[in-house]
């Protein structure tokens, strides 16, 4: 699933109350989408590929990080 799929679904349930597990579950698919963009950008700098698709899988990349930190920063109550 893409970060941005995944970040509305983290908002969403974040504003209904989000439970520390769900948020979890939520961090892992994040992390691992970040990860495999980070492999996929690697790729594409190695081949030289189109500069424009490096930055559209940069910001992807970005998104996805502050969505982890916006995760970790969760106040349990």
């Amino acid at each position: 699933m893409s970060c941005s799929s995944l970040r509305h679904r983290f908002e969403e349930e974040r504003v209904r109350g989000i439970s520390f597990q769900r948020a979890m579950d939520i961090y892992r698919e994040v992390e691992g989408s970040v990860a495999a963009h980070k492999v996929e950008l690697e790729e594409l700098r190695r081949t030289n590929a189109d500069p424009s698709r490096i930055n559209h899988l940069q910001e992807h990349i970005n998104d996805g990080e502050k969505l982890l930190q916006e995760i970790k920063s969760l106040h349990l109550h």
